[in-house]
């Protein structure tokens, strides 16, 4: 995720940062929440991208700003861990969810929040299975040009 970071940093009007969670937990979380709030108060659009407990961890934080009302522009989930929740909430305009299926860790597909019609989801996920390893996928140079084109989008 340094490198996604790096590069979505030469888009212009664009502040990444990276967080290591480490290997488990999701304190970080509450945190990173009040960081998007804080920077939504301040007008910025908010867009979380994450790998493995990291694309877990961005799930959760755009569920806890459904409930304040905050919109998430985009949430890039890169092969979630299977074994969390990967309900999206409709606070979250655009999802990128790219996994696989070689590894037994990951293998994360995000689902539509409760209640969502098919063609809603539809018009706002975009799902796609790679066969890659799960430790390799977070630097596949076409999932960094999907983030990328999707983050400039957004920025225009």
């Amino acid at each position: 995720m340094v490198k996604l970071t790096g590069l979505l940093n030469e888009i212009p009007g664009v502040s990444a940062t990276t967080d290591d969670h480490g290997i488990f937990g999701f304190e970080y979380v509450v945190n990173l929440t009040e960081a998007c709030v804080a920077a939504h108060k301040s007008g910025r659009l908010i867009a979380l991208n994450g790998h493995s407990f990291g694309a877990n961890a961005a799930i959760m934080i755009a569920t806890r700003l459904a409930q304040r009302n905050i919109e998430v522009d985009y949430l890039a989930a890169i092969d979630p861990a299977a074994q969390f929740a990967l309900s999206v909430s409709l606070n979250v305009r655009r999802i990128y969810n790219p996994y696989q299926k070689v590894d037994p860790v990951g293998r994360g597909v995000v689902k539509p929040a409760d209640g969502e019609s098919e063609a809603h989801w539809n018009a706002r996920a975009m799902i796609e299975r790679r066969n890659q390893l799960h430790v390799r996928i977070d630097d596949d140079p076409l999932i960094h040009r999907n983030i990328i084109a999707a983050i400039k989008a957004l920025t225009a």
